[in-house]
């Protein structure tokens, strides 16, 4: 398998092919929530449940965009590619193309990203008060004597990521954020605001924290929390790890 990266779109001329992609968005979502139950703050039992409508709202969301990764059905990449070579390139030359692809190949990896939110709907996503969601600057940058820290004006959260177990080992949890950041960079450039990206991940999970911190997330805040997910304790602790990105590439702001 080789990975393609693929921006679904909020609407589509057919309505039929649209309902075909809401489709193939439940049924990734349902087997992920079936598969890892730990993994997620809602419940197949709760989203099984839900009518077409929800479905379609959550993918014409205009404050959310979710990326998945399908199985292009090209031979695949060595494992150094899949790691450090695979296009993460957010240009596409045929959306079309993309779009059929996404109805008919199968889904590797998925994420959403919720943004861009105000304070209040930001301290919702992360599940904390309002209050607490200005961490300042994830990174001091060296931008002159009158710039010497610049805020993020421009907030996004990263939700519901998931890669399969059967497509795990090939760094594509790395590579999906890594094009997530990309995304999230160049629609921002637009405005020439600076972009953060933030996350919440339980802390006693290593695993992933690791595949955060390649992608420069770093810890600002940590909660407890009640958990009532299947197979987990009463309380856990979760972590908010946040990102600052430089204009348009999706690189992390580096002191110096």
């Amino acid at each position: 398998m080789s990975p393609k990266f693929i921006v679904l779109p909020k609407s589509h001329p057919s309505l039929a092919k649209f309902l075909q992609l809401s489709d193939r968005y439940k049924a990734f979502r349902l087997l992920s929530l079936r598969l890892s139950p730990e993994s997620f703050g809602s419940t197949y039992a709760r989203e099984v449940a839900f009518a077409p409508d929800k479905w379609l709202a959550r993918l014409s969301n205009p404050l959310a965009t979710t990326i998945v990764v399908v199985d292009d059905g090209v031979t695949p990449p060595s494992p150094v590619q899949a790691s450090s070579d695979v296009n993460l390139s957010i240009e596409t030359a045929d959306p079309d193309a993309d779009f059929e692809l996404a109805l008919d190949a199968e889904w590797l990896a998925s994420l959403t990203i919720s943004g861009p939110l105000d304070t209040k709907t930001l301290a919702t996503h992360l599940h904390l008060e309002e209050s607490f969601v200005d961490f300042g600057p994830a990174h001091e940058l060296d931008l002159g004597p009158a710039r010497k820290c610049d805020r993020p004006t421009r907030q996004f959260v990263v939700n519901g990521m998931y890669v399969l177990p059967i497509a795990r080992g090939n760094s594509l949890g790395v590579q999906i954020l890594e094009y997530a950041k990309r995304y999230v960079a160049a629609e921002a450039k637009v405005s020439g605001e600076r972009v953060r990206l933030s996350l919440i991940v339980d802390n006693d999970n290593p695993a992933a924290r690791r595949t955060y911190e390649k992608c420069g997330f770093g810890v600002v805040h940590r909660y407890w929390f009640d958990d009532y997910r299947e197979g987990r304790g009463t309380r856990t602790e979760a972590a908010v790890m946040v990102v600052d990105l430089n204009d348009g590439d999706g690189t992390v702001k580096k002191a110096g």
